[in-house]
């Protein structure tokens, strides 16, 4: 992704259970509470309501975005 839109703020990347192919990176608390907002919800509400989905495939780069969690059915949320 060559053009920068907005703010820019650098994290480290970290392995979220030692052995396994997961990483995890943090999300600046401003874009949270940002959505959150624009929602009508607090940011606890929304962290209890939202999931983060990352989008990626034929194109430089990741996209993350915000997703409503759906209703759990038997015993695990849906994907």
């Amino acid at each position: 992704m060559s053009q920068m839109v907005g703010y820019r703020k650098i994290y480290r990347l970290r392995t979220a259970v030692p052995g396994k192919k997961c990483i995890e990176v943090t999300f600046p608390y401003e874009v949270v509470e940002k959505e959150a907002r624009s929602k009508g919800l607090t940011v606890d509400e929304f962290l209890n309501s939202f999931q983060a989905v990352c989008e990626y495939d034929n194109f430089e780069g990741v996209v993350y975005k915000f997703e409503k969690i759906e209703a759990e059915v038997g015993g695990g949320k849906q994907q």
